[in-house]
């Protein structure tokens, strides 16, 4: 049994022959503007999160960002849909794809609940570090490793939505078969670029939910 040793992006690449591709069709329906409403108290909420980011991005450790920014945002997205959609953190993720085990600890991710409640098919992944990308701590080599894996256990030949977090900076990504594409950067700490992240999140829900 071989093992990928720190998940960096280069490494889950080479391994699993991913084809990196700028034009995607699933990746740009997906950010797709979108007509963007939002409430007078969602409005003074993304308000409030974007000073929090612009105070805190320095201090605040990956557990922080995710507590004060990460997880209110998501709530904000409302992405749960009962029996169909929930959000689950720092669960365990493990498998083997083509003599590799790929075992990981997925930040944030969005999948079908069984009726116990615990997390069954998974269908979007969100990774966040606050510093810069290193070989142990690479958030966009842990999430590929995640899609790939949750590809070889859904079985289903659907494809899988992703997202790392890199302090104020998101990235948007989708995998199908072996055809991977990352989005431009936004910056979470512009208001305009987090209403896009929040209709972004959105539209998934709707992605997900059909048939």
């Amino acid at each position: 049994m071989k093992k990928l040793n720190h998940y960096s992006i280069e490494e889950v690449i080479d391994i699993y022959q991913i084809s990196r591709t700028k034009d995607l069709a699933i990746l740009t329906d997906w950010l797709r503007p979108h007509q963007l409403s939002f409430l007078p108290h969602e409005t003074h909420l993304l308000g409030q999160l974007v000073q929090e980011l612009e105070d805190g991005q320095y201090a605040w450790n990956e557990e922080e960002l995710k507590m004060h920014f990460i997880a209110p945002l998501l709530r904000l997205a409302k992405l749960n849909e009962a029996g169909k959609i929930g959000t689950y953190f720092e669960r365990s993720l493990s498998g083997m794809v083509e003599d590799y085990k790929i075992s990981v600890i997925v930040d944030c991710m969005l999948a079908t609940p069984k009726r116990s409640g615990r997390p069954d098919v998974p269908y979007f992944f969100l990774q966040e570090y606050k510093r810069s990308k290193g070989d142990s701590h690479d958030p966009e080599g842990q999430m590929l490793a995640a899609m790939i894996l949750a590809q070889e256990l859904n079985q289903n030949q659907k494809p899988l939505y992703g997202c790392w977090v890199q302090g104020r900076i998101w990235y948007f990504t989708a995998l199908e078969g072996r055809d991977y594409s990352v989005s431009a950067p936004f910056d979470a700490a512009s208001l305009d670029d987090l209403q896009q992240i929040v209709g972004i999140l959105q539209s998934l829900k709707n992605i997900l939910l059909q048939p």
